[in-house]
């Protein structure tokens, strides 16, 4: 049986620093990290790759614009919100999830296959996929 659902996710693309600096010299400018949140219920659920494990947290009483809110208040910012369908039969370790980055982590959380390995090579591909900015 084939279950599919399309789940609407919120990316955060940012400047923010979470790896080693030198590898700041390899990445676009306003995308050096990214991770992604979206609204369950009455809750917000949060997901961001670090070096060492996946920082989640559930947030009650949370809209998502206060939460864009807070995040856009760092520098070089920027949201995508993704609705795409989800496939429970998708196969979510492939060569292009080999590596656990922020990007690979993010891929399956979204549930799809994508080239990407940085978290600019991720927003284009997003976008062509039919993300759009959100600018609420």
């Amino acid at each position: 049986m084939e279950r599919v659902t399309k789940i609407e996710w919120y990316i955060i693309f940012t400047d923010q620093e979470v790896g080693p600096h030198w590898l700041h010299f390899l990445l676009k400018k306003g995308f050096y990290h990214c991770y992604l949140f979206r609204q369950i219920g009455d809750y917000v659920y949060y997901a961001n790759p670090r070096l060492s494990n996946i920082d989640t947290k559930i947030y009650q009483g949370m809209s998502i614009d206060q939460l864009a809110d807070d995040l856009r208040s760092q520098p070089n910012t920027k949201i995508l919100k993704f609705k795409y369908p989800f496939d429970f039969n998708n196969q979510m370790f492939n060569t292009w999830n080999l590596v656990p980055t922020c990007v690979s982590v993010v891929k399956m959380f979204l549930g799809i296959r994508a080239r990407a390995q940085t978290p600019y090579q991720l927003y284009k591909h997003l976008l062509k996929k039919g993300a759009v900015p959100f600018n609420y």
